[in-house]
């Protein structure tokens, strides 16, 4: 679930400000800038890369320029690398929020786009040209559980990882069954959707000098499903060389992807063994599978092939979905933690109630079964063969943060990480710590393995927020989905 703040309206032509990717606002279109651009904090700035002439606006020293096409496909079909060529940037394509309201998809290019925030200091350098004084890249791939988001969302701009000397490189990748159909003779195929995003990375590793950034410092990172996302193209044997470690905030990761009953459903509402299918028959489908989908989502990786082979730093919150009216409502039944023992169940759940499920018992095994299940099955993965591996809980406490409708909150809920991950949440210390990692592989906690099992705790928002450490947090969440 995306944060589903509207950023302010302008369009390509517009004199007044546009919304920035950082829920600031770019600069009014100045001088057009070419070459280097050095010394210039406003304006526009025109990059030549080998993916052609890539044209953005400067503000304050960071260069962003907007949804890059990086690849094309016809529906269903396999992606192929966009040709090079000029493509204007400053303002983005598509629909922004993810909800419908933006405008069209470029024909043949859909979600295939790619945005780039950057420092301007170094962009095309000589300095950079041998790989000297390159800057660490950080992949960013948005959540909306596999349905919905935009490379260029206003509420995970990169601004502050700039100004800190990172490159960022947003992915957008094919949504819904477009993305994450498999027909029945590929059961063990990639998805589409990783399939587009291994061109992305090609894309980075390509284009990464003339944005003065090292294609072999890279940090793949992802928030829900975005997380689940990073985590399966790390395990891909193709990104190697590609990826060098991964965040993976509150992933995301299906339990019924691609099972019988979604087969049968997807059969039923006509659409063909070959794929070869009509939007309207593959909306029909997905609306029949989602139907049958409402603690899980419809398509997606699922945790069984997850296999990250690279390090690795891995967080929830404590309240995932606590605050979704629903299950407020369902955790003031009488009997609740009865009925939260058999949802438990329906999503592989047959150990106890963890400890801290306390008086939101619904909520919790829904979060759960959801989130931090799979945060638990990957980190003790990982840690068991071997790779370095972190992980962290965002818990309530003093201070606030913002929730997943853009309110302030003093609790945890699903996408309070992302204020705290892009710098916006001034005062938060976890930032800093993900800028550490993504620099040098080290976020500045003991490493997660066993029989510790040491995470990182922060509790509560700001400059408020407490750091501690707690030997095995998700022990509760282990031994109720030991069997998943």
């Amino acid at each position: 679930m995306d944060d589903p703040r509207t950023p302010p309206d302008a369009g390509p032509d517009s004199t007044v400000p546009a919304a920035g990717a950082d829920g600031g606002a770019d600069a009014a279109a100045g001088p057009e800038l070419s070459g280097h651009g050095h010394g210039h904090d406003t304006g526009v700035l025109t990059v030549d890369a080998p993916a052609g002439a890539l044209t953005g606006r400067v503000r304050d020293g960071v260069l962003r320029i907007h949804t890059i096409p990086y690849a094309t496909a016809a529906p269903f079909g396999p992606a192929s690398p966009a040709a090079p060529g000029p493509h204007d940037g400053r303002e983005p394509i598509g629909d922004v929020i993810g909800d419908g309201s933006g405008t069209p998809l470029r024909d043949g290019v859909g979600h295939m786009q790619l945005t780039v925030t950057a420092p301007i200091a170094g962009v095309a350098g000589e300095r950079n040209r041998n790989g000297a004084g390159a800057r660490p890249i950080l992949l960013w791939i948005h959540g909306g559980r596999f349905e919905e988001g935009h490379p260029s969302e206003p509420w995970c701009g990169a601004r502050h990882f700039a100004e800190q000397g990172i490159v960022t490189v947003s992915l957008g990748y094919r949504k819904k069954l477009d993305g994450f159909w498999r027909r029945p003779d590929e059961c063990r195929a990639p998805y589409r959707a990783v399939d587009d995003l291994l061109i992305a990375l090609r894309w980075v590793r390509d284009n990464a000098a003339a944005f003065g950034a090292d294609a072999a410092n890279v940090t793949l990172s992802g928030q829900s499903a975005g997380a689940g996302l990073a985590l399966a193209l790390a395990s891909d044997a193709r990104a190697e060389g590609l990826v060098h470690r991964v965040i993976a905030l509150s992933p995301g990761l299906s339990r019924g992807s691609g099972g019988a009953l979604r087969r049968l459903l997807v059969r039923l509402a006509g659409f063909p063994a070959s794929g070869d299918v009509t939007r309207e028959v593959a909306a029909k489908a997905y609306r029949a599978i989602a139907s049958v989908a409402p603690t899980d989502t419809a398509v997606g990786p699922r945790i069984r092939e997850i296999r990250a082979r690279v390090p690795l730093v891995v967080t929830v919150t404590s309240e995932e979905f606590h605050f979704a009216p629903p299950l407020i409502k369902a955790d003031q039944l009488p009997g609740a933690r009865a009925l939260a023992r058999v949802i438990g169940a329906a999503h592989g759940g047959v150990g106890p109630l963890p400890p801290e499920a306390g008086d939101r018992p619904i909520g919790g095994v829904i979060s759960d079964a959801a989130i931090r299940a799979s945060a638990v099955a990957v980190a003790d993965s990982s840690a068991a063969a071997g790779m370095p591996t972190w992980v962290g809980e965002f818990r309530p406490g003093a201070g606030t943060g913002i929730g997943p409708d853009g309110r302030v909150t003093e609790g945890a809920p699903h996408c309070v990480d992302l204020p705290r991950f892009f710098g916006r949440e001034e005062g938060h210390p976890f930032h800093g710590e993900m800028v550490s990692f993504i620099r040098n592989g080290d976020p500045g906690w003991p490493r997660y393995r066993a029989p510790e099992r040491i995470g990182r705790i922060w509790s509560g928002g700001g400059a408020e927020a407490v750091e501690t450490e707690e030997p095995d947090p998700w022990g509760g969440v282990r031994a109720m989905f030991r069997r998943r």
